[in-house]
């Protein structure tokens, strides 16, 4: 599924119906799954309904992917993971509140588990989005350059680094350099 971002850094499906068919056969997955499968393909499905504005389908498939992996102690990984989700959520729903603390506990859990490391460019990407759906352009700018100098130090995919340098550019445009 191909995707580019708008000027609000949204992702948008460059096709919609390729799009609702993918989302279509998640949902249909969903109910033969279970443990990791399941988690996996919440998570997944989670992040396309978020694109596609169901911001409260999308939150409850996160929080029972949350509640799986707990259950079944499927690791800290994916439960990062998750919650990274889940922050995006948050910030597209414009609970602020509770994004901004959700993503202080997930720098906090990288910070004490060095097997997180791999979720550190992917958290500062996603808490730049979440700052700078606040307007605070300033500290958004630094979360992105902060997920690009992670991104090409560990040569992550050209996709990766595309969509980190395009936040950046958009937020510069909005600060008027």
């Amino acid at each position: 599924m191909k995707f580019q971002f708008n000027e609000e850094l949204r992702s948008v499906p460059q096709n919609i119906d390729e799009f609702h068919q993918l989302i279509d056969k998640l949902q249909s997955a969903l109910p033969q799954s279970a443990g990791l499968d399941r988690v996996n393909i919440l998570g997944e499905l989670a992040v396309y309904l978020r694109i596609d504005g169901q911001l409260d389908k999308a939150e409850q498939r996160l929080r029972e992917a949350l509640l799986l992996i707990e259950k079944h102690d499927l690791g800290i990984g994916k439960a990062i993971q998750q919650q990274i989700r889940l922050g995006h959520v948050l910030q597209f729903k414009k609970e602020f509140k509770a994004s901004n603390a959700l993503f202080k506990e997930i720098f906090a859990s990288i910070a004490k588990n060095d097997s997180l490391a791999h979720y550190e460019a992917f958290a500062w990407q996603h808490w730049g989005k979440n700052l700078f759906d606040q307007e605070r352009y300033d500290e958004a700018l630094i979360a992105f350059e902060k997920a690009l100098e992670i991104r090409e130090r560990k040569d992550a995919p050209q996709d990766h680094l595309q969509s980190t340098k395009i936040a950046i550019k958009r937020t510069k445009e909005l600060m008027g350099e």
